[in-house]
């Protein structure tokens, strides 16, 4: 309580001397941005850090989504484009994607109402969550093919969503699949595989794919 005491206080001397300052003299560049940060605290400014990482990378519309003009990824785009980037239903698996989807929901209902957030309605939300779970990542299953890199795609992949199912692409596919996957990872500051790494689980997933599916 003091500290957020504390803060506001910061807060406000600051402003009143930008305001002060503005009518002797022309602010320089990016001031008001340096005073914010100058107000935060250590803790403040690893919350903000903190919240950062592992977001959607930019890139994708609405039009981009599977079935587009449907209602899914029209409320897709309408609540969750307001805070970060738009996210594929791929990102997770139908698993995944109800608490990840509550997770979300939670922090909207609790934003300030000054920050001019909506949040989705009831009826809305179960829309998003099957439209969501439907068009979901396939993941590999609990038994991953045997194979050299099998642990490395594990440990790798997992980083940011379920295990695919390496069947998924074919092996033409999959390096075009890895590279976006690579710079994904460096947008969302998610610490990617070494290179030694990533030759072991793209040969990984270019073997797997190509063999025949049990019936």
């Amino acid at each position: 309580m003091r500290m957020s005491l504390r803060l506001h206080l910061i807060t406000a001397l600051a402003a009143v001397a930008a305001v002060a300052a503005c009518r002797q003299a022309p602010a320089p560049p990016n001031a008001g941005a340096a005073g914010a940060a100058a107000a935060q605290t250590p803790n403040d400014q690893l919350l903000l850090a903190a919240a950062k990482v592992a977001l959607p990378p930019p890139g994708l519309s609405v039009a981009d989504l599977p079935e587009p003009t449907t209602p899914g990824p029209q409320l897709l785009g309408r609540y969750c484009a307001q805070c970060h980037a738009l996210p594929s239903p791929g990102a997770h698996s139908a698993t995944d994607w109800p608490s990840v989807a509550r997770r979300m929901w939670l922090r909207m209902d609790w934003l300030p109402t000054s920050l001019g957030v909506r949040a989705p309605t009831l009826a809305e939300r179960f829309t998003i969550l099957d439209y969501l779970t439907t068009n979901a990542l396939k993941v590999s299953g609990s038994n991953l093919p045997a194979g050299r890199g099998r642990e490395v795609f594990s440990l790798i992949c997992s980083r940011c969503h379920a295990l695919p199912d390496p069947r998924v692409h074919s092996p033409d596919d999959w390096p075009t699949v890895f590279s976006r996957m690579e710079r994904n990872m460096e947008r969302m500051k998610v610490a990617g595989p070494t290179a030694e790494q990533a030759s072991d689980l793209l040969l990984y997933l270019q073997t797997v794919s190509a063999r025949p599916r049990r019936s």
